[in-house]
């Protein structure tokens, strides 16, 4: 068990040091379009936004009792027009210490679980067990990011900062944890490389 959590956490210091890599580097500063209009489009925002929150453009009202029926009309004037997601802040908070803590615990979970699955799956090779922990990788794109551009458009700059830490960073974790989260051989006592 000592090396799961060992494994766990030299992992997490290197998938997060990564991407702060990644972000601090500049590698990923094309993740979202500019554009020179924002202060009279925020203006107009808090204009006419009432709450924090994601608001897709056009839409009917879903609080609506004819909400299908106005959806199925707005659905069949839509083709070919513009339409837009907002994610909408009424207030920019500064950085705080609870999104870096927040970070590095999402990551330590990941790498936790990969461990244990890792440990406790018993796979002799270190080949089978880089490819179970990217497993954990190809699940979350496939599950997560690649889905939202699917259903939702994300743009492929929006979303190329994940696929990038989550294949290559992930990998570089990986290959961290197939080589280090094994168990001992029988007859042997574990020891700690």
């Amino acid at each position: 068990m000592k090396r799961v959590i060992i494994g766990a956490v030299v992992g997490t210091v290197i998938y997060f040091l990564f991407q702060t890599l990644m972000w601090e580097g500049g590698f990923h500063r094309n993740f979202y379009t500019y554009t020179p209009n924002q202060d009279t489009i925020l203006s107009t925002l808090n204009k006419n936004l009432t709450a924090e929150g994601l608001y897709v453009i056009p839409m009917a009202d879903p609080l609506s009792p004819t909400f299908k029926e106005d959806m199925k009309k707005k659905e069949a004037l839509m083709p070919g027009k513009p339409w837009a997601m907002v994610f909408y802040h009424p207030v920019m908070a500064g950085f705080e210490a609870g999104y870096l803590l927040r970070g590095i615990l999402y990551v330590l979970i990941s790498c936790l679980l990969a461990s244990l699955v890792i440990y406790y799956g018993k796979f002799d090779t270190f080949g089978a067990r880089f490819l179970v922990a990217m497993a954990f990788s190809f699940f979350a794109l496939s599950q997560g990011v690649l889905n939202n551009m699917n259903w939702w458009s994300y743009p492929w700059k929006f979303i190329q900062p994940e696929v990038i830490d989550l294949t290559i960073g992930w990998a570089i974790c990986s290959v961290w944890l197939a080589w280090f989260v094994k168990r001992k051989a029988p007859g042997k006592q574990e020891a700690t490389p």
